[in-house]
């Protein structure tokens, strides 16, 4: 699995992890930009398939540069509004336990 923050994707037992620099707004890179998303695309599923043992994780070489602005959507998606809104959905979901009606307001 691709993740911007693998040390919780790690955590929830994801069997292999492929981490990468990236801010979570923009996992695999700029929009618009196809080609560098490929290239990061392509590195994560080739990565993902040399992890040999259940649990296994690497971190690509892809960093954001620290100049760079991070993209952020106009609306937040409906689950980050819903930790808003209250806030601790947001310790159930580290738990593993996914509110069925989070999204919905």
């Amino acid at each position: 699995m691709h993740s911007p923050i693998p040390e919780l994707t790690v955590s929830v037992g994801a069997p292999r992890v492929v981490g990468i620099g990236y801010p979570g707004s923009v996992p695999m890179g700029l929009p618009g930009d196809a080609d560098a998303q490929r290239a990061v695309l392509l590195a994560s599923l080739r990565t993902a398939c040399g992890i040999a043992e259940p649990g296994g994780r690497v971190d690509l070489a892809f960093e954001w540069p620290p100049d760079r602005p991070v993209p952020r959507p106009p609306t937040p998606p409906p689950i980050a509004r819903a930790i808003m809104r209250r806030p601790w959905l947001y310790l159930k979901l580290l738990r593993g336990e996914i509110p069925q009606d989070a999204g919905r307001d």
